[in-house]
């Protein structure tokens, strides 16, 4: 996903490359969230308490939903900066990019 972003924020102008480091920092800050979980069910594991399986494949499928929610909203962003003042571009967001 770095590249991707690498790649999005490489089309952005100077002025709007905030909102691609903000994303990285968004999916750093989940895949530490992610980290902290392996964690925390590996001591348990070791304590002798077994995971639940269907909680575990939940947590794994959401966390990759909301990163790919998250991936999904700064291509649309971007397509959006990209084509500021083309009137004939459909907007992603009716309420625009730009304030």
């Amino acid at each position: 996903m770095d590249k991707q972003i690498k790649e999005l924020q490489d089309q952005l102008r100077k002025e709007h490359k905030d909102v691609a480091k903000y994303t990285q920092h968004v999916l750093d800050a989940l895949d530490n969230l992610i980290n902290e979980h392996r964690k925390v069910v590996a001591s348990d594991a070791m304590a002798g308490i077994r995971p639940d399986g269907c909680e575990e494949h939940a947590f794994y499928t959401t966390m990759n939903d909301v990163k790919f929610t998250i991936m999904s909203e700064l291509r649309k962003t971007v397509d959006d900066f990209m084509h500021l003042g083309d009137k004939y571009h459909t907007k992603h967001y009716p309420d625009g990019v730009k304030e």
